[in-house]
């Protein structure tokens, strides 16, 4: 029986029906993660609630529970004058007392809420401080970090719960851990923006004086960006207040509980109440946290002026001139040779692009469906041969080869007619068949690893699979040799630490998802062939007094109560983990190789970002792929979560280091040319 590719593009997938056939398993992926964390990653929970318990303990019931009500408004009498004044003081102590009478039990509630937020604030100080900082000094990490800030920001409130309840569970710690997630961002964005508004000369003043980057942080950058910082503060205690009535729902404790047993008894006296008290424990902390007007030093500022004033003497004026060092000449990166490396490259890809496109229109599977049998059973069969591009044959991992290949071959026909002679802006002729030719060959690496079902019938690869991979192969070799004509710029020392490491996290992440689940089969009739033949005989001939229909419906409960999982290793399923194991050590090669000689720069970001092409598009086409054929109740499994965000990890981190590159370069050519 041959079965012929499906057309996609028939009437019916301009109806809304149509995007019914395609789920991305994502929310199964979440939950398949979070069992596994929540075995795996016991102790680490565990080191994470410690500060949280300890100081919600601390602060709450050694502190502010265990001292009497006149002491604790005398305390922010206190509080109140040595930050602003008399009056915001008596004002704070006023307002904190209204909010123990308003009904029983009421200064607890209280007390309650002054200590979530002040842990809250204390770690969210703690943390997005200098991670702020390291966010100021670095533009990488902070390309890095801003979208994970964004998504921060935007994602509803609930969905921190969610994920705390599973790790964390109820109570007071569980929502003060998500009160610090919700109140993190400001700090972060705020002492960076601060610190990167300093003004440039001054910094240049403090290096030219001889000032470490330490002294420069602490002396100059830190104190000009403390009006921003202590915004930041002052967002994050707001931030924490809203949030206070939002961990009510997981039994966070404090004023927010209150509000919300008004909320479900309908009882007005006890919302307005209660909502008054955090309004009036909001308005408290609010000015406590705000500076005065008139004179926008903080508490430590003002003492430390004071002790200065009084211990230091100050030094005398120095008769002579203090010497600035001048500043070292602008290395000129010389410009790279690609005449030579044009007409390689060129005709290479041009070469190479051919291949990978006659390949996608070859034989790839000769019989039963490779991948479709994992997704759709009826493909376990099939007789017939299947090209790339085809739903039963390579399916998307042939389109993927199909469209680079197009663009391949495009791209090096319109070098070799000089149409565009720009490949040394920030990516070259060389460094794109580098990257194109390990993305192919990797994905195709990902491809020879998916073993067969165990029940499909005979089926074996077709020349076009491996004609997909010599087109890899030319590629890369192309690439090779068009670097003998390139002359590129070292790495910097903190740039291959940080690529050190953001390497070792991702070859972490992928080897986890490797050995995670690929493929899950829970349909009802999920059955073994021994109990799918007992089901048959019972069906063809009925056992007298239903004793037959109770083995059915045994069977049928055992199949049910026990999915099939098959994870990266199993000898049962797809076997991608050893894909992805062959790659993760292949990425780690790369990283060790950039850090050990790093005079090759751009060769080694073109090769890790090809290595991070190469998993994302093979996991991306086994799960597009899998989407085009599949039945209900067999869906991919949690696998691909891990490794995308592996190679989410090392694609950004790669194209944001080589646009760097890529300005360093201008910048010098442009010097170089000013002059000349």
């Amino acid at each position: 029986m041959t079965v012929v590719a499906e057309n996609w593009f028939n009437t019916g997938w301009r109806e809304n029906e149509w995007l019914n056939r395609w789920e991305i398993p994502f929310g199964r992926w979440v939950e398949e993660s979070i069992d596994w964390l929540n075995v795996e990653g016991e102790s680490v929970f565990d080191v994470i609630k410690w500060p949280f318990e300890n100081l919600l303990d601390l602060i709450t019931n050694d502190i502010l529970l265990s001292i009497p009500w006149p002491f604790m408004l005398l305390v922010f009498v206190l509080l109140g004058f040595l930050v602003r004044d008399v009056k915001v003081g008596c004002g704070a102590a006023a307002g904190i007392l209204l909010c123990g009478v308003l009904g029983p039990d009421y200064w607890r509630f209280t007390m309650q809420t002054i200590g979530i937020i002040l842990v809250a604030v204390i770690i969210c100080v703690a943390v997005g401080l200098p991670y702020g900082v390291l966010c100021a000094r670095s533009d990488r990490v902070w390309n890095i970090t801003r979208p994970l800030l964004d998504g921060m920001q935007l994602v509803h409130a609930f969905t921190y719960l969610i994920a705390i309840i599973f790790f964390f569970g109820t109570g007071p710690v569980g929502g003060t851990i998500a009160t610090m997630i919700f109140a993190l961002p400001p700090m972060i964005r705020l002492t960076n923006l601060g610190i990167r508004q300093v003004p440039g000369d001054v910094v240049e003043a403090a290096r030219a004086y001889g000032a470490s980057n330490f002294r420069v942080l602490t002396d100059v950058q830190l104190p000009l960006a403390s009006p921003a910082i202590m915004t930041g503060v002052n967002q994050v205690l707001l931030l924490a207040l809203s949030f206070v009535g939002i961990i009510a729902v997981i039994a966070g404790g404090g004023l927010g509980q209150l509000v919300l047993r008004g909320i479900n008894t309908a009882d007005p006296a006890l919302g307005a109440a209660s909502g008054l008290a955090l309004y009036l424990v909001g308005v408290v902390m609010d000015r406590l946290s705000q500076p005065d007007p008139s004179d926008n030093r903080t508490l430590f500022r003002k003492m430390g002026a004071a002790i200065r004033g009084r211990y230091t003497v100050p030094a005398a004026p120095s008769a002579e001139p203090v010497a600035v060092p001048e500043p070292e000449p602008a290395v000129r990166t010389p410009r790279p040779r690609l005449k030579a490396a044009t007409a390689v490259a060129g005709g290479v890809g041009l070469v190479g692009g051919i291949l990978a496109i006659w390949s996608a229109f070859s034989t790839w599977v000769d019989g039963a469906g490779r991948l479709s049998s994992y997704a759709r059973p009826d493909d376990q069969e099939l007789d017939g041969s299947f090209t790339g591009i085809d739903a039963t044959g390579g399916s998307w991992f042939g389109i993927i080869v199909l469209v680079v290949g197009v663009i391949v071959a495009l791209l090096s026909l319109m070098l070799l007619l000089q149409v565009r002679d720009r490949w040394s802006t920030w990516l070259d002729a060389a460094s794109g068949l580098v990257f194109t030719g390990v993305a192919v060959i990797g994905m195709m690496i990902l491809y020879l690893s998916i073993a067969p079902h165990d029940l499909a019938s005979s089926t074996s690869h077709g020349t076009g699979v491996y004609m997909a991979l010599v087109s890899g192969v030319v590629l890369l070799v192309g690439g090779l040799l068009a670097w003998r004509n390139i002359r590129t710029t070292p790495i910097l020392a903190r740039t291959a630490v940080v690529r050190l490491l953001l390497g070792i996290a991702a070859v972490g992440l992928l080897i986890i998802g490797s050995f995670s689940n690929w493929v899950n089969d829970e349909r009802p009739d999920a059955f073994t062939p021994e109990q799918q033949k007992l089901i048959d005989e019972e069906r063809d001939n009925p056992t007298e007094g239903g004793v037959g229909a109770s083995v059915v419906s045994q069977i049928i409960g055992e199949a049910l109560g026990e999915p099939k999982r098959y994870d990266g290793y199993n000898s049962q399923g797809p076997t991608l983990g050893w894909g992805i194991l062959i790659i993760s050590i292949a990425l780690a090669a790369v990283v060790v190789l950039a850090t050990a000689i790093p005079r090759a720069g751009a060769f080694w970001d073109a090769l890790t970002l090809g290595v991070g092409a190469a998993v994302l598009f093979g996991v991306a086409a086994w799960v597009v792929s899998f989407l085009r054929v599949s039945v209900n109740g067999i869906f991919t499994g949690a696998g691909a979560l891990p490794v995308l965000m592996g190679c989410g990890l090392v694609i950004g981190a790669t194209v944001g280091r080589m646009r760097q590159r890529s300005l360093d370069e201008r910048e010098a050519a442009d010097a170089a040319t000013v002059d000349a």
